[in-house]
């Protein structure tokens, strides 16, 4: 049977065209608030004016499509595939949005189903993660090293090296690195306590299992929204068929 997720088509491909968008924008408003202090206002004064209104307008939009990544498209995505999630795991119709192959075990339980999909989501979470993570502290570093070396340059300019802080502790460097870190740790934990969970053997009908289920639920669901971290459909479907592979062998020792 083919796999449907029409939430990743409806909610996740506008929102990762959201963040692609956000990501050009910051380079290119970084790159003219750097290009605007090698222009010589009096000697090149129409050339100085265009690149101050074109940095005005384009630090606007950044803005602007920012608040829109924050406050509607990531919550809707995420609103949607709670929604779903939980539809999934009860049989019950909480959104027009389906999925088919999207979850991989076999509970019929309604509780117990939930706790697996969720430690089948933080299992993927953090193995994304853990992938994204090579890349992004890579980058992160390479700025921190030019940055240092910017700094120890006595003649470097104060104005130069006040653009290069901002550009270095926006939102697309470091907050983004100790996010996705912290998404990462999150998501192992979820995962650890799903399987300290299983591994006991507790019965669902039992209020402890059951309390312990809903609140690693309303962790996960937490640690999502807070990261603010679009996981990588490249690297998801890079690295697929190996996660699906080793995810089988974990529920199946584990008998979910």
């Amino acid at each position: 049977m083919p796999k449907v997720d029409t939430v990743g088509d409806n909610f996740y491909k506008p929102l990762e065209l959201a963040e692609s968008t956000g990501g050009w924008l910051f380079w290119i408003v970084s790159a003219l608030s750097i290009g605007t202090l090698f222009v010589d206002k009096s000697a090149y004064p129409e050339l100085f004016d265009n690149l101050q209104i074109a940095f005005l307008v384009l630090a606007l939009l950044y803005f602007v499509q920012g608040q829109a990544h924050k406050l509607y498209f990531f919550p809707r995505a995420e609103d949607k595939r709670r929604q779903e999630f939980l539809s999934n795991s009860y049989g019950v119709s909480l959104t027009d949005e389906q999925t088919v192959g999207y979850y991989n075990n076999d509970q019929t339980n309604p509780l117990k189903r939930l706790a697996a999909s969720i430690m089948e989501s933080a299992f993927f979470t953090r193995e994304i993660a853990r992938q994204m993570l090579v890349g992004q502290r890579i980058k992160t570093l390479g700025y921190l090293v030019v940055y240092v070396v910017v700094i120890s340059v006595r003649s470097t300019d104060l104005e130069l090296l006040t653009v290069a802080a901002q550009v270095l502790f926006s939102e697309d460097i470091i907050s983004r690195w100790l996010r996705m870190e912290w998404l990462r740790v999150r998501s192992e934990q979820v995962y650890q306590n799903l399987h300290s969970l299983f591994s006991s053997k507790q019965s669902f009908s039992r209020v402890g299992a059951q309390s312990q289920a809903i609140d690693l639920f309303s962790f996960y669901e937490t640690t999502k929204s807070t990261a603010a971290i679009l996981l990588s459909s490249r690297i998801f479907h890079k690295h697929n068929v190996r996660l699906t592979q080793e995810w089988d062998q974990a529920r199946t020792r584990l008998g979910i």
